[in-house]
């Protein structure tokens, strides 16, 4: 079992089920309520990825509370896939982090920079716009 400390944003790198647990620890909590980031979902078993970003209600937090309580997070293309499909394949990790102060347009942007060099608008990846 994976530890419940927090092992710092550049290290994040946790499956759905640990994703799972994990969010509901305080370390957790603390550590990703308060920030806004750019972060990667990877279908591990057919090396897809997904590119998102976080800001607004509970930031980081709040988006991966979308994810695992629904496995979408409300994106168009992992509606598509089924939820324990998504729950035994896909992994979490942090691209990059921003002070809650960061104005929003600056995350989309880094979100939209990301999408570019993963290619995950292309059959590479789950993002569509």
């Amino acid at each position: 079992m994976i530890k419940a400390e927090f092992p710092g944003y550049d290290s994040v790198n946790v499956t759905w089920r640990e994703l799972e647990s994990l969010i509901k620890t305080t370390a957790w909590t603390t550590a990703l309520e308060n920030q806004k980031a750019v972060y990667l979902i990877v279908d591990t078993k057919t090396g897809k990825k997904y590119v998102g970003s976080a800001y607004g209600d509970n930031m980081l937090l709040g988006r991966w509370r979308n994810y695992i309580a629904n496995g979408h997070g409300g994106n168009k293309l992992l509606k598509q896939l089924d939820f324990e499909y998504i729950k035994e394949n896909f992994k979490y990790s942090i691209l990059e982090i921003f002070k809650s102060s960061v104005d929003d347009e600056t995350i989309i942007n880094r979100e939209s920079f990301w999408k570019e060099v993963l290619l995950t608008r292309t059959e590479f990846g789950y993002n569509d716009n």
